[in-house]
Protein backbone atom coordinates (compact mmCIF):
# COMPACT_ATOMS: atom_id res chain seq x y z
CA UNK A 1 0.00 0.00 0.00
CA UNK A 2 1.44 3.34 -1.01
CA UNK A 3 -1.04 5.56 0.84
CA UNK A 4 -4.49 5.79 2.41
CA UNK A 5 -6.78 8.37 0.82
CA UNK A 6 -10.53 8.22 0.39
CA UNK A 7 -10.36 8.05 -3.42
CA UNK A 8 -7.86 5.15 -3.32
CA UNK A 9 -9.89 3.17 -0.78
CA UNK A 10 -13.09 3.50 -2.81
CA UNK A 11 -11.26 2.78 -6.08
CA UNK A 12 -9.78 -0.45 -4.68
CA UNK A 13 -13.23 -1.71 -3.67
CA UNK A 14 -14.74 -0.83 -7.05
CA UNK A 15 -11.80 -2.62 -8.69
CA UNK A 16 -12.56 -5.65 -6.50
CA UNK A 17 -16.08 -5.87 -7.91
CA UNK A 18 -18.41 -3.41 -6.14
CA UNK A 19 -20.94 -1.93 -8.58
CA UNK A 20 -20.06 1.61 -9.68
CA UNK A 21 -23.67 2.27 -10.67
CA UNK A 22 -25.07 1.23 -7.29
CA UNK A 23 -22.47 3.24 -5.39
CA UNK A 24 -23.24 6.33 -7.47
CA UNK A 25 -26.97 5.81 -6.97
CA UNK A 26 -26.52 5.58 -3.20
CA UNK A 27 -24.45 8.78 -3.12
CA UNK A 28 -27.03 10.63 -5.22
CA UNK A 29 -29.63 9.50 -2.67
CA UNK A 30 -27.98 11.94 -0.25
CA UNK A 31 -28.86 14.80 -2.59
CA UNK A 32 -25.27 15.13 -3.83
CA UNK A 33 -24.92 15.53 -7.58
CA UNK A 34 -21.44 14.06 -7.86
CA UNK A 35 -19.97 11.83 -10.54
CA UNK A 36 -17.33 9.11 -10.21
CA UNK A 37 -14.72 9.50 -12.96
CA UNK A 38 -12.81 6.21 -13.39
CA UNK A 39 -9.88 5.23 -15.57
CA UNK A 40 -7.58 2.23 -15.80
CA UNK A 41 -3.91 2.98 -15.19
CA UNK A 42 -0.75 0.90 -14.93
CA UNK A 43 1.57 1.23 -11.93
CA UNK A 44 4.66 -0.98 -11.67
CA UNK A 45 3.12 -3.22 -14.33
CA UNK A 46 -0.12 -3.68 -12.36
CA UNK A 47 -3.53 -2.66 -13.74
CA UNK A 48 -5.25 -0.40 -11.23
CA UNK A 49 -8.29 1.85 -11.03
CA UNK A 50 -7.82 5.60 -10.59
CA UNK A 51 -10.81 7.46 -9.20
CA UNK A 52 -11.67 11.14 -9.20
CA UNK A 53 -14.87 12.35 -7.58
CA UNK A 54 -16.26 15.18 -9.70
CA UNK A 55 -18.26 17.42 -7.33
CA UNK A 56 -20.94 19.97 -8.24
CA UNK A 57 -19.75 23.49 -9.00
CA UNK A 58 -21.18 24.82 -5.73
CA UNK A 59 -18.95 23.92 -2.76
CA UNK A 60 -20.73 23.93 0.60
CA UNK A 61 -18.98 23.94 3.98
CA UNK A 62 -20.87 21.71 6.40
CA UNK A 63 -20.71 21.12 10.13
CA UNK A 64 -20.62 17.62 11.59
CA UNK A 65 -24.25 18.17 12.65
CA UNK A 66 -25.16 18.95 9.01
CA UNK A 67 -23.44 15.81 7.73
CA UNK A 68 -25.01 13.64 10.41
CA UNK A 69 -28.50 14.85 9.46
CA UNK A 70 -27.70 14.26 5.78
CA UNK A 71 -26.80 10.62 6.46
CA UNK A 72 -29.50 9.93 9.06
CA UNK A 73 -32.23 11.29 6.77
CA UNK A 74 -31.07 9.11 3.85
CA UNK A 75 -32.26 5.64 2.82
CA UNK A 76 -28.88 4.06 3.57
CA UNK A 77 -28.99 0.77 5.48
CA UNK A 78 -28.13 0.86 9.18
CA UNK A 79 -24.66 -0.63 8.69
CA UNK A 80 -23.74 1.67 5.79
CA UNK A 81 -24.96 4.75 7.67
CA UNK A 82 -23.28 3.56 10.86
CA UNK A 83 -19.89 3.16 9.21
CA UNK A 84 -20.11 6.55 7.51
CA UNK A 85 -21.26 8.32 10.68
CA UNK A 86 -18.48 6.76 12.76
CA UNK A 87 -15.85 7.93 10.26
CA UNK A 88 -17.19 11.48 10.40
CA UNK A 89 -17.47 11.33 14.20
CA UNK A 90 -13.76 10.48 14.36
CA UNK A 91 -12.97 13.37 12.02
CA UNK A 92 -15.12 15.81 14.00
CA UNK A 93 -13.51 14.81 17.29
CA UNK A 94 -10.02 15.13 15.76
CA UNK A 95 -10.69 18.53 14.15
CA UNK A 96 -12.32 19.70 17.38
CA UNK A 97 -9.20 18.84 19.39
CA UNK A 98 -6.94 20.56 16.84
CA UNK A 99 -8.98 23.77 16.64
CA UNK A 100 -10.43 23.86 20.17
CA UNK A 101 -14.14 23.65 19.29
CA UNK A 102 -16.89 21.13 20.18
CA UNK A 103 -17.20 18.32 17.60
CA UNK A 104 -20.80 19.24 16.69
CA UNK A 105 -19.64 22.73 15.70
CA UNK A 106 -16.67 21.65 13.61
CA UNK A 107 -16.98 23.00 10.07
CA UNK A 108 -15.40 20.70 7.52
CA UNK A 109 -13.70 22.44 4.64
CA UNK A 110 -11.85 19.72 2.72
CA UNK A 111 -13.48 16.64 4.31
CA UNK A 112 -16.92 18.29 4.42
CA UNK A 113 -16.95 18.94 0.68
CA UNK A 114 -19.16 16.78 -1.49
CA UNK A 115 -16.24 14.76 -2.85
CA UNK A 116 -15.11 13.59 0.59
CA UNK A 117 -18.64 12.79 1.70
CA UNK A 118 -18.85 10.73 -1.48
CA UNK A 119 -15.59 8.93 -0.58
CA UNK A 120 -16.79 7.98 2.91
CA UNK A 121 -20.35 7.05 2.01
CA UNK A 122 -19.22 5.41 -1.25
CA UNK A 123 -16.71 3.23 0.60
CA UNK A 124 -19.38 2.20 3.11
CA UNK A 125 -21.73 1.31 0.25
CA UNK A 126 -19.05 -0.61 -1.65
CA UNK A 127 -18.23 -2.70 1.44
CA UNK A 128 -21.91 -3.58 1.80
CA UNK A 129 -22.19 -4.54 -1.88
CA UNK A 130 -19.17 -6.84 -1.47
CA UNK A 131 -20.70 -8.40 1.65
CA UNK A 132 -17.78 -7.32 3.85
CA UNK A 133 -18.42 -8.05 7.53
CA UNK A 134 -15.05 -6.92 8.92
CA UNK A 135 -11.80 -5.39 7.68
CA UNK A 136 -8.12 -5.33 8.59
CA UNK A 137 -5.05 -3.45 7.37
CA UNK A 138 -1.40 -2.88 8.20
CA UNK A 139 -0.02 0.20 10.00
CA UNK A 140 -0.80 3.30 7.93
CA UNK A 141 2.08 5.24 6.28
CA UNK A 142 2.50 8.85 7.40
CA UNK A 143 4.96 10.60 5.06
CA UNK A 144 6.51 14.06 5.63
CA UNK A 145 6.66 17.58 4.22
CA UNK A 146 4.00 20.30 3.96
CA UNK A 147 0.48 20.29 2.49
CA UNK A 148 -1.80 23.20 1.58
CA UNK A 149 -5.15 23.35 3.42
CA UNK A 150 -8.00 25.79 3.99
CA UNK A 151 -6.26 27.14 7.11
CA UNK A 152 -2.90 27.55 5.32
CA UNK A 153 0.18 25.29 5.04
CA UNK A 154 0.17 22.32 7.43
CA UNK A 155 2.89 19.82 8.35
CA UNK A 156 2.64 16.26 7.08
CA UNK A 157 1.17 14.17 8.56
CA UNK A 158 -1.64 16.63 9.19
CA UNK A 159 -2.70 17.38 12.78
CA UNK A 160 -6.17 15.87 12.21
CA UNK A 161 -4.65 12.66 10.79
CA UNK A 162 -2.51 12.21 13.90
CA UNK A 163 -5.49 12.88 16.18
CA UNK A 164 -7.61 10.29 14.36
CA UNK A 165 -4.81 7.72 14.72
CA UNK A 166 -4.06 8.24 18.44
CA UNK A 167 -3.41 4.80 19.95
CA UNK A 168 -2.89 3.14 16.55
CA UNK A 169 0.28 1.68 15.06
CA UNK A 170 1.70 3.76 12.19
CA UNK A 171 4.87 3.70 10.06
CA UNK A 172 7.13 6.46 8.74
CA UNK A 173 8.45 5.86 5.19
CA UNK A 174 10.84 8.45 3.78
CA UNK A 175 8.39 10.08 1.38
CA UNK A 176 7.90 13.86 1.23
CA UNK A 177 4.16 13.78 0.68
CA UNK A 178 0.90 13.22 2.52
CA UNK A 179 0.53 9.44 2.40
CA UNK A 180 -2.50 9.16 4.67
CA UNK A 181 -5.22 11.81 4.64
CA UNK A 182 -7.61 12.50 7.53
CA UNK A 183 -10.44 10.94 5.50
CA UNK A 184 -8.41 7.81 4.76
CA UNK A 185 -7.30 7.53 8.39
CA UNK A 186 -10.88 7.86 9.68
CA UNK A 187 -12.17 5.27 7.23
CA UNK A 188 -9.49 2.70 8.06
CA UNK A 189 -9.81 3.24 11.81
CA UNK A 190 -13.60 2.88 11.56
CA UNK A 191 -13.41 -0.31 9.52
CA UNK A 192 -10.70 -2.00 11.58
CA UNK A 193 -11.41 -0.63 15.05
CA UNK A 194 -7.90 0.82 15.00
CA UNK A 195 -6.16 -2.57 15.31
CA UNK A 196 -3.62 -2.34 12.46
CA UNK A 197 -1.65 -5.57 12.10
CA UNK A 198 1.30 -6.54 9.91
CA UNK A 199 -0.19 -10.01 9.38
CA UNK A 200 -3.30 -10.42 7.22
CA UNK A 201 -5.91 -12.83 8.62
CA UNK A 202 -6.16 -16.30 7.06
CA UNK A 203 -8.97 -16.40 4.51
CA UNK A 204 -10.42 -18.09 1.44
CA UNK A 205 -9.65 -15.49 -1.24
CA UNK A 206 -12.47 -14.39 -3.55
CA UNK A 207 -11.49 -11.03 -5.11
CA UNK A 208 -8.63 -8.52 -5.40
CA UNK A 209 -8.72 -4.88 -6.45
CA UNK A 210 -6.17 -2.06 -6.82
CA UNK A 211 -6.78 1.64 -6.22
CA UNK A 212 -4.19 3.98 -7.74
CA UNK A 213 -2.64 7.12 -6.28
CA UNK A 214 -1.55 10.08 -8.37
CA UNK A 215 2.05 10.62 -7.20
CA UNK A 216 5.04 8.37 -7.89
CA UNK A 217 6.65 7.08 -4.68
CA UNK A 218 10.27 6.11 -4.09
CA UNK A 219 9.69 3.36 -1.54
CA UNK A 220 6.67 1.49 -2.97
CA UNK A 221 4.14 1.47 -5.80
CA UNK A 222 1.44 4.03 -5.05
CA UNK A 223 -1.32 1.44 -4.84
CA UNK A 224 -3.89 0.42 -2.27
CA UNK A 225 -4.81 -3.26 -2.60
CA UNK A 226 -8.17 -4.58 -1.42
CA UNK A 227 -8.27 -8.34 -0.77
CA UNK A 228 -11.74 -9.82 -0.24
CA UNK A 229 -12.37 -13.27 1.18
CA UNK A 230 -14.00 -15.41 3.84
CA UNK A 231 -12.00 -15.08 7.05
CA UNK A 232 -11.06 -18.22 8.94
CA UNK A 233 -9.51 -18.83 12.35
CA UNK A 234 -9.11 -16.40 15.28
CA UNK A 235 -9.50 -13.22 13.22
CA UNK A 236 -13.06 -14.24 12.41
CA UNK A 237 -14.06 -14.92 16.01
CA UNK A 238 -16.81 -13.05 17.82
CA UNK A 239 -17.06 -11.76 21.36
CA UNK A 240 -20.02 -10.90 23.58
CA UNK A 241 -19.75 -7.58 25.43
CA UNK A 242 -21.86 -7.13 28.57
CA UNK A 243 -22.63 -4.32 31.02
CA UNK A 244 -25.09 -4.35 33.94
CA UNK A 245 -27.06 -1.08 34.12
CA UNK A 246 -29.50 -0.17 36.90
CA UNK A 247 -29.73 3.64 36.77
CA UNK A 248 -30.64 4.41 33.14
CA UNK A 249 -34.13 4.81 31.65
CA UNK A 250 -35.55 2.39 29.11
CA UNK A 251 -35.56 5.09 26.44
CA UNK A 252 -31.81 5.64 26.80
CA UNK A 253 -31.12 1.90 26.78
CA UNK A 254 -33.23 1.47 23.65
CA UNK A 255 -31.32 4.28 21.99
CA UNK A 256 -28.02 2.64 23.02
CA UNK A 257 -29.03 -0.60 21.29
CA UNK A 258 -29.87 1.33 18.11
CA UNK A 259 -26.56 3.23 18.19
CA UNK A 260 -24.57 -0.01 18.64
CA UNK A 261 -26.31 -1.63 15.67
CA UNK A 262 -25.70 1.50 13.58
CA UNK A 263 -22.02 1.34 14.57
CA UNK A 264 -21.67 -2.13 13.02
CA UNK A 265 -22.45 -4.57 15.84
CA UNK A 266 -23.87 -7.81 14.33
CA UNK A 267 -26.43 -7.86 17.15
CA UNK A 268 -27.31 -6.02 20.36
CA UNK A 269 -30.03 -6.68 22.95
CA UNK A 270 -31.23 -6.13 26.52
CA UNK A 271 -31.81 -8.79 29.20
CA UNK A 272 -33.75 -8.10 32.44
CA UNK A 273 -31.72 -9.06 35.53
CA UNK A 274 -31.93 -8.73 39.33
CA UNK A 275 -28.92 -7.15 41.06
CA UNK A 276 -27.95 -6.93 44.73
CA UNK A 277 -30.65 -6.09 47.27
CA UNK A 278 -33.26 -7.16 44.74
CA UNK A 279 -32.86 -4.17 42.42
CA UNK A 280 -34.27 -4.66 38.95
CA UNK A 281 -31.84 -3.82 36.17
CA UNK A 282 -30.87 -4.63 32.59
CA UNK A 283 -27.85 -6.29 31.04
CA UNK A 284 -26.83 -4.66 27.78
CA UNK A 285 -25.33 -7.30 25.50
CA UNK A 286 -23.51 -6.76 22.21
CA UNK A 287 -22.18 -9.27 19.69
CA UNK A 288 -18.91 -7.84 18.35
CA UNK A 289 -16.12 -8.86 16.02
CA UNK A 290 -12.80 -9.07 17.81
CA UNK A 291 -11.34 -6.04 16.05
CA UNK A 292 -14.43 -3.97 16.97
CA UNK A 293 -14.38 -4.86 20.68
CA UNK A 294 -12.76 -1.72 22.10
CA UNK A 295 -14.64 0.67 19.83
CA UNK A 296 -18.04 -0.83 20.69
CA UNK A 297 -17.18 -1.19 24.39
CA UNK A 298 -16.36 2.53 24.54
CA UNK A 299 -19.62 3.31 22.76
CA UNK A 300 -21.51 1.20 25.34
CA UNK A 301 -19.92 3.18 28.18
CA UNK A 302 -20.55 6.56 26.54
CA UNK A 303 -24.21 5.77 25.86
CA UNK A 304 -25.07 4.26 29.27
CA UNK A 305 -22.58 5.76 31.73
CA UNK A 306 -21.34 2.28 32.65
CA UNK A 307 -17.79 2.26 34.04
CA UNK A 308 -16.84 -1.16 32.69
CA UNK A 309 -17.68 -3.76 30.05
CA UNK A 310 -17.09 -7.52 30.31
CA UNK A 311 -16.19 -9.51 27.21
CA UNK A 312 -15.68 -13.15 26.35
CA UNK A 313 -15.26 -15.09 23.08
CA UNK A 314 -18.16 -17.07 21.64
CA UNK A 315 -18.62 -19.48 18.75
CA UNK A 316 -21.30 -19.19 16.08
CA UNK A 317 -22.69 -21.39 13.31
CA UNK A 318 -23.93 -19.29 10.39
CA UNK A 319 -25.85 -19.94 7.23
CA UNK A 320 -24.74 -18.76 3.82
CA UNK A 321 -26.44 -15.51 2.91
CA UNK A 322 -26.84 -13.21 -0.07
CA UNK A 323 -28.72 -10.02 -0.93
CA UNK A 324 -30.96 -9.63 -3.97
CA UNK A 325 -32.82 -6.51 -5.04
CA UNK A 326 -36.37 -6.77 -6.35
CA UNK A 327 -38.50 -4.23 -8.22
CA UNK A 328 -41.96 -3.72 -6.71
CA UNK A 329 -44.75 -1.54 -8.18
CA UNK A 330 -43.91 1.13 -5.61
CA UNK A 331 -40.10 0.92 -5.51
CA UNK A 332 -37.02 -1.27 -5.08
CA UNK A 333 -36.42 -3.45 -2.02
CA UNK A 334 -33.43 -5.51 -0.93
CA UNK A 335 -34.12 -9.04 0.28
CA UNK A 336 -31.79 -11.21 2.36
CA UNK A 337 -31.78 -14.92 1.48
CA UNK A 338 -30.28 -17.54 3.78
CA UNK A 339 -29.33 -21.04 2.69
CA UNK A 340 -27.93 -24.28 4.11
CA UNK A 341 -26.21 -26.83 1.85
CA UNK A 342 -27.33 -24.85 -1.19
CA UNK A 343 -31.02 -24.80 -0.18
CA UNK A 344 -32.75 -21.51 0.65
CA UNK A 345 -34.70 -21.52 3.90
CA UNK A 346 -35.04 -17.80 4.79
CA UNK A 347 -36.31 -14.98 2.55
CA UNK A 348 -36.37 -11.75 4.56
CA UNK A 349 -36.89 -8.23 3.14
CA UNK A 350 -34.57 -5.50 4.40
CA UNK A 351 -36.60 -3.76 7.11
CA UNK A 352 -35.31 -0.25 6.33
CA UNK A 353 -36.29 -0.62 2.65
CA UNK A 354 -39.69 -2.10 3.50
CA UNK A 355 -40.60 0.66 5.95
CA UNK A 356 -39.46 3.34 3.48
CA UNK A 357 -41.66 1.86 0.76
CA UNK A 358 -44.62 1.51 3.13
CA UNK A 359 -44.40 5.14 4.20
CA UNK A 360 -43.92 6.44 0.67
CA UNK A 361 -46.68 4.41 -0.96
CA UNK A 362 -49.25 4.02 1.80
CA UNK A 363 -49.13 0.25 1.37
CA UNK A 364 -49.31 -1.62 4.72
CA UNK A 365 -45.93 -2.89 5.89
CA UNK A 366 -47.00 -6.58 6.05
CA UNK A 367 -48.05 -6.40 2.39
CA UNK A 368 -44.69 -4.87 1.41
CA UNK A 369 -42.98 -7.81 3.14
CA UNK A 370 -45.21 -10.32 1.31
CA UNK A 371 -44.73 -8.63 -2.07
CA UNK A 372 -40.95 -8.51 -1.63
CA UNK A 373 -40.76 -12.18 -0.63
CA UNK A 374 -42.89 -13.26 -3.61
CA UNK A 375 -40.79 -11.17 -5.99
CA UNK A 376 -37.56 -12.67 -4.65
CA UNK A 377 -38.90 -16.21 -4.93
CA UNK A 378 -40.18 -15.63 -8.49
CA UNK A 379 -36.77 -14.30 -9.57
CA UNK A 380 -35.13 -17.41 -8.11
CA UNK A 381 -37.54 -19.63 -10.02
Amino acid sequence: MGGAAGDMILASLLSAGASVEEVEEGIRGLGLSVRLELRQVEISGIDALALKVVPPEEHVHRTFADIRRLIEDSDLSDRVAGRALEAFRLLAAAEGRVHGVPPEQVTFHEVGAADSIADIVGTSLALELLGVQSASCGPLPMGSGVVRAAHGPLPVPGPATLEVLRGCRVRWPEEEMEMTTPTGAALMRTLTGGEFSDAAPPMVLSAVGYGAGTVRLQSAPNLLRAVVGRVEGPAGELEVLEANVDDVSGEILGSAVERLLEAGAPDAWLEPIVMKRGRGAYKLCVLARRQDRERLAQLMMRETGSLGVRHHPVGRTVAERRIVEVELPYGRCRVKIGSLDGRDFVVSPEHADATRLARGSGVPLPRVYDDARRAALSEKA
